[in-house]
């Protein structure tokens, strides 16, 4: 179970993964040990499933959002014909009027068409659709 020293620790590294546990521990008032523990106990349990590196797109990269319902069934098991797509970064499964959201790198809107064609041969698909990123606001 999560403390409100734990959900300050995460909410520091989601912001920098980079913080030593030095500087948490100043900034939320715990030693630094505290904090070292709490977070190898964080990592333990799931909560913290990894450190990474975001790096900066090239300006002539493009990013899209494929929202996509189905027919029936799982979306789960389309994961593996979804995965050997190279230019998908997430794929999610959605609550609502969409049943799963994509979201795509490429380096041109032609290789993001090419994109949008691979999916559109995804078995039960009845309909997607194109949300391409103009700009980037926040990412953290």
């Amino acid at each position: 179970m999560m403390n409100k020293f734990d959900r300050h620790i995460l909410d520091y590294l989601v912001g920098n993964a980079r913080l030593s546990n030095a500087e948490i521990a100043r900034q939320i008032g715990l030693s630094r040990t505290a904090v070292a523990n709490r977070i190898k106990k964080l990592e333990k349990q799931g909560v913290i499933q990894g450190y990474y590196a975001q790096l900066q797109q090239s300006d002539h990269r493009v990013s899209a959002y494929f929202h996509l319902n189905f027919s029936h069934g799982s979306c789960e098991d389309l994961v593996p014909q979804i995965a050997v797509i190279s230019q998908v970064r997430e794929c999610h499964s959605a609550i609502g009027d969409i049943d799963m959201i994509i979201y795509a790198h490429a380096q041109s809107m032609e290789e993001m068409e090419e994109v949008r064609l691979q999916l559109e041969k995804l078995p039960r698909l009845t309909s997607i659709t194109t949300k391409a990123v103009y700009k980037k606001l926040i990412s953290r």
